[in-house]
């Protein structure tokens, strides 16, 4: 009996079935030449947005740079959680920088886009407590404080009551409008000022110490009984270098020194 029949039956099969691997393979090709770029722009922003929450410095010229892809990120339909919270982190940078920069023509358009960006990022992750806090920020910068943006703040607390690198922003933004606070915020404000201080956050305390958090200090210091003395030590000891003459709660003022 010939062969031939046989063997022209498996040719059918393997040509087909090998036209259909090069069709796959040159359609992966394909949709990797598409994706990729895409997918590396992103990972960019996660990595950049990573180290604006380490606090590293960034060249406002380069972040704004960034902006086309923040841009691109913002446009994805699906919801990724990660890349759009990394959009608003960036957008804020851009927004804090211009700010200090004293750019005024640009704040607002840098703000109003701030707030879209956080606005999106939330409607996908809305247990994003950061973003809770940078919204109450924008929208009272931008419209005067509200007591209807309070909501925002006291979402921020419920969501995430004791993660650090939120409480150091939060913090600020607390004290700079304690005054206006409902009294459970404030006390969530002190309680974190506190937390913030026995966790070794000195430097950064300190700084809200002397700043928004300066007129209700008299608030603060008997609730610092609490703090690590060796924090407290800290605490005192760089406020007494810088000049401000408090009393830290069991801790003894250093001789003063005229020739200083």
């Amino acid at each position: 009996m010939s062969c031939k029949p046989a063997g022209f039956a498996q040719w059918r099969y393997v040509v087909p079935a090998r036209i259909f691997m090069f069709v796959v393979g040159c359609s992966a090709l394909a949709w990797g030449a598409i994706v990729f770029p895409a997918f590396w722009q992103q990972s960019s922003l996660e990595r950049i947005a990573r180290h604006i929450v380490d606090g590293d410095p960034f060249k406002v010229e380069l972040l704004t740079d960034l902006i086309p892809a923040v841009e691109a990120a913002e446009r994805i339909q699906y919801c990724r959680p990660v890349i759009r919270q990394s959009a608003a982190l960036i957008r804020l940078r851009i927004a804090e920088e211009t700010i200090a920069s004293g750019e005024r023509k640009l704040v607002d358009s840098h703000m109003s886009s701030l707030r879209d960006s956080v606005l999106r990022s939330l409607a996908c992750s809305p247990a994003d407590a950061f973003l809770w806090v940078v919204l109450f920020w924008v929208e009272s910068r931008q419209n005067g404080f509200r007591s209807s943006y309070v909501s925002y703040l006291r979402m921020s607390y419920r969501l995430g009551p004791n993660e650090g690198w939120i409480g150091l922003k939060r913090n600020r933004i607390a004290f700079s409008v304690f005054e206006r606070l409902p009294p459970d915020l404030r006390e969530a404000a002190v309680k974190e000022f506190v937390t913030l201080l026995d966790s070794g956050f000195v430097r950064e305390t300190a700084a809200v110490f002397v700043g928004p958090a300066w007129p209700v200090r008299n608030t603060l210091l008997p609730r610092l009984t609490r703090v690590m003395e060796a924090r407290r030590k800290a605490f005192a000891n760089l406020l007494y270098t810088e000049g401000y003459a408090v009393d830290v709660p069991s801790i003894e003022r250093p001789d003063p020194r005229p020739w200083h």
